[in-house]
């Protein structure tokens, strides 16, 4: 069979290279010119891979189905993920060393578990909206980025403000700056110095959960018997995969409700027939279908994740083309979202396509948000759990209006679908106080 279609408008030497890696180029326009073109699979290449890209469910099936042999996590991103994460971040194991960091895991990431922290997150975001003030424009994303931010601190490693937060907080962004990120990627020691700042800080955490274990995600991976560094190392992929995803999915959620009024009007409705006076409860966030599927329709329109890839470590064919041993590939959620024979109108806002009995999103892989699979996001569940407590307590006591005149559009560069020039909303207290659970 051949081999995967090259896309044109390749520069000299670096070929593809801003697109594929997000630097200054529209990397979501190239990608969908290129399935127009060639259709579901096609190639690029940089200055030193060449990779195949795959779209549609088909192709997101055959990446994140099962554990294969001829795919690799560790191929694609070892170098330059154990270089951001560290070596044994999960995000980067394949076989058995991914199962062994994860299963420890999971056990945090229960049902059960989840719903009790339903009271703190409603008081954190008490918290964190308490200082805004009315009628004064502010970007949204980076209030919400620290919410979820103080959420898994808290969820995740049991460190609350005012412990050790503050500081945490403060490594934690030096590391994961954008240009900080691009240095380390490139092999460049930048994060070496916040490294030895964690672990010294770390240190005191694991001596805790030693001698006095939590239900928390160290002390989990405490008892499996993993290293000091090990452990940091998960911490570190949680943290960024739970409060950039979380952060960016709820941005967008409230940005497209508020360009759709009328949509809006149906949550606020439904709000008011839920949840009235009363608490927010995790029981009653079973109860808000018209909230989940505008979180569903934003997460289609705007996937956190815009593209993953994996290492070819085997030979193998797949819609009539060969792909060879030593390629790459990537799969696109964001472009695979915007196909026409999947979603109908895929470029239209439009939430009812989640509702019965269109339910347009029940061909397997045809929403990969949160992967799919073996591998599917092990924060799933908490995400969209978080996106509705959140959002339910944001629209009861405030409403509103996004600052006028300004271009509410995603960056279509890099791994993450971010808002370009952020959100910029005006909020006003409604004067509804939302009692706790416990105390309700």
């Amino acid at each position: 069979m051949p081999l995967p279609p090259l896309m044109g408008r390749q520069l000299p030497v670096i070929g593809h290279f801003p697109y594929i890696h997000g630097i200054g180029a529209d990397s979501f326009g190239f990608f969908l010119d290129g399935y127009r073109q060639h259709g579901r699979i096609f190639a690029v290449r940089d200055t030193f891979n060449t990779f195949a890209v795959l779209l549609g469910p088909e192709a997101n099936r055959f990446v994140l189905e099962r554990e294969t042999p001829h795919l690799s996590w560790g191929a694609a991103y070892g170098a330059e993920g154990s270089r951001v994460m560290g070596p044994t971040a999960m995000a980067l194991q394949d076989g058995e060393e991914h199962r062994r960091r994860r299963a420890p895991m999971m056990s945090s990431f229960r049902h059960q578990n989840i719903a009790a922290f339903c009271d703190t997150m409603v008081e954190l975001a008490r918290s964190q909206t308490g200082t805004w003030k009315e009628g004064q424009p502010f970007d949204f994303v980076g209030e919400v980025s620290e919410l979820t931010f103080r959420v898994a601190c808290a969820f995740l490693l049991g460190v609350q403000v005012g412990e050790d937060y503050p500081r945490f907080r403060d490594i934690y962004k030096k590391m994961f700056r954008p240009v900080g990120l691009a240095l380390q990627a490139a092999g460049l020691p930048y994060m070496q110095r916040y490294r030895d700042q964690l672990g010294r800080l770390s240190a005191s955490w694991i001596a805790d959960r030693r001698a006095h274990p939590r239900e928390d995600i160290i002390s989990r991976l405490l008892e499996a018997g993993l290293e000091d560094k090990d452990v940091m190392a998960q911490v570190l992929m949680l943290m960024f995969a739970g409060h950039d995803t979380t952060k960016l999915s709820l941005s967008w959620t409230l940005a497209t409700l508020h360009q759709h009024p009328e949509y809006l009007k149906r949550v606020l409705a439904e709000q008011e027939e839920v949840l009235g006076d009363g608490a927010i409860t995790a029981e009653s966030m079973k109860s808000l279908p018209v909230l989940e599927r505008a979180i569903r329709e934003a997460n289609r329109l705007y996937p956190p994740v815009s593209l993953a890839r994996r290492g070819v470590l085997e030979e193998f064919e797949l819609g009539g083309y060969t792909v060879p041993k030593g390629w790459k590939v990537m799969y696109l959620p964001r472009v695979s979202h915007q196909l026409p024979d999947v979603f109908k109108e895929p470029e239209r806002y439009d939430p009812d396509r989640f509702a019965p009995p269109r339910e347009e999103h029940k061909q397997p892989y045809a929403m990969v948000e949160f992967g799919g699979g073996y591998r599917t996001c092990i924060g799933k569940e908490l995400a969209l759990f978080e996106a509705k407590v959140v959002l339910s307590y944001l629209l009861r006591t405030f409403t509103f209006e996004l600052v006028p005149g300004q271009r509410i559009e995603a960056a279509n560069s890099g791994a993450m679908t971010s808002p370009k020039n952020g959100v910029k909303v005006i909020a006003k207290r409604t004067g509804r106080r939302v009692p706790m659970e416990k105390a309700a």
